[in-house]
């Protein structure tokens, strides 16, 4: 799903070669927003319930949990570089959040800010180029985390888009 919506956000920002449609740069700020959500989602579950083919029903299910804000609200925490004391408890001392994963911690982060600009203040202008270079950030963010080695900091981060608000309100 999510190659189809950052394709989709690229072909949206392409359209109109001369005069891009403000309708369009928004949808596509949307799409590429909506890739990395999918993405995100759909990892957290493989990490939960497994890959398989079969399997995918499950993964379908268990995703439907996700929210947007208690995604947003891990994210800006990871993309700091530090969890709260109440989440960070008991996690191996020294524990630091990996560059990669704040990475795509502050793209998620940024991308939501953008779609609800785009979705809901019709003041905001987007360029062609920016909205280009919003496709690229989620893109790169969700290459370089399927680069990442299978670790325990990836699967908590991944559990944690869907636990954030039960762990960081102990």
């Amino acid at each position: 799903m999510h190659d189809n919506l950052l394709a989709q956000a690229r072909r949206l920002a392409r359209l109109d070669p001369s005069r891009p449609k403000q309708a369009n740069l928004r949808r596509a700020v949307s799409s590429a927003y909506y890739a990395v959500f999918h993405f995100l989602a759909d990892q957290a579950c493989r990490a939960a319930i497994g890959a398989h083919h079969d399997q995918g029903p499950y993964r379908q299910v268990l995703a439907r949990a996700f929210a947007h804000n208690v995604m947003k609200a891990a994210c800006v925490s990871f993309a700091g570089g530090t969890l709260k004391a109440s989440v960070a408890k008991g996690l191996p001392s020294g524990f630091v959040v990996s560059t990669e994963i704040r990475h795509i911690a502050r793209t998620f982060v940024n991308l939501q800010e953008q779609r609800h600009l785009a979705d809901y203040d019709l003041s905001e202008r987007f360029r062609r180029s920016d909205v280009l270079l919003l496709v690229d950030q989620a893109e790169n963010a969700v290459r370089q985390f399927k680069a990442l080695p299978a670790s325990n900091e990836k699967k908590f981060f991944l559990a944690c888009l869907w636990a954030w608000s039960n762990l960081a309100n102990r």
